[in-house]
């Protein structure tokens, strides 16, 4: 039986693959029920549906994969906590951005899932002018 590292390193192999196929049922299958995807700028999204949501808005921006980049996991019992780097790119493999994430994780019946997913981008972000 693997362990839950090798569970959840799957996981995430398994989220490029569908990231880049577009596979938006298997996508959100990723994430659980009450799962909440937390993206720059954007309120919340909320369950299966908003992880549908995220994959058809960067792929409406022509996002066609996505590489992620575990820099530590740490696990207590049923619940995981990740943190990692993540690079969009387009098709012809420039980068269309650079993020850091948190994903809690929870173990469920149906294996590891994602629970809480919040990203952020590395990208400079113009300071607001004071008046």
């Amino acid at each position: 039986m693997p362990d839950a590292r090798s569970e959840i390193e799957s996981v995430n192999k398994r989220f490029m693959e569908l990231y880049e196929a577009g596979g938006l049922t298997g996508f959100a299958k990723l994430y659980t029920q009450d799962a909440l995807v937390m993206l720059p700028g954007l309120k919340a999204l909320e369950v299966r549906a908003g992880a549908m949501s995220f994959l058809e808005s960067a792929k409406g921006r022509s996002i066609a994969r996505v590489k992620l980049n575990t820099l530590e996991l740490e696990i207590f019992g049923d619940t995981a906590c990740e943190r990692g780097s993540a690079e969009a790119q387009y098709a012809n493999g420039s980068v269309a951005n650079r993020n850091k994430y948190i994903v809690v994780w929870k173990r469920t019946s149906e294996g590891w899932q994602l629970h809480r997913d919040i990203m952020n981008s590395d990208l400079k972000a113009p300071l607001p002018q004071s008046s």
